[in-house]
């Protein structure tokens, strides 16, 4: 089965693993955690006195703003995981959750297409919204598809196609 792109409150669907889904979640909850300390620290730098030159009050306000937008984004990400698993992915074609073995240039390369959360381009773990992974998506073995890069345009040939 071929996952087409959803959206949810207007974002993509961000596809991961009950593991990576559970990472995510973890990290949500450490910069929850911190939100006590910069609280102290805004409210200890109030003490300095005035809040126009205090660089103290400045910062604790920016380290804030940064680590409430950050919750945003994720509670966000969170909203929107569709989960998938490596070892239920269809490979009939390339799917998320699939191993792809491409030849390029004549030689072989092997790719794991994952979701953007568990990309790891050092182990061959590329995201479904990468430019390679985009292109390989719901292809069969046998069919070639061209990824356009800065450096030009680049063939890869679909070789085998098998579970993880």
């Amino acid at each position: 089965m071929y996952y087409y792109v959803k959206y949810h409150n207007d974002m993509e669907s961000i596809y991961a693993t009950a593991e990576g889904k559970k990472a995510l979640q973890a990290k949500l909850d450490e910069l929850i955690a911190r939100r006590q300390g910069i609280a102290e620290q805004i409210s200890r730098a109030r003490e300095f006195g005035d809040l126009k030159e205090n660089a103290e009050y400045s910062t604790a306000r920016e380290e804030q703003n940064n680590l409430e937008m950050t919750i945003t984004e994720i509670e966000a990400q969170l909203q929107n995981i569709v989960l998938f698993s490596y070892a239920k992915a269809d490979i009939k074609v390339v799917n998320i959750g699939t191993k792809v073995t491409v030849t390029v240039n004549g030689k072989k390369i092997v790719f794991v297409i994952t979701g953007i959360l568990e990309s790891d381009t050092d182990k061959g773990y590329i995201s479904n919204v990468s430019p390679i992974g985009r292109a390989l998506l719901g292809k069969k073995v046998g069919d070639t598809t061209e990824v356009k890069i800065p450096a030009g345009a680049v063939k890869y040939k679909i070789m085998k196609i098998e579970k993880v």
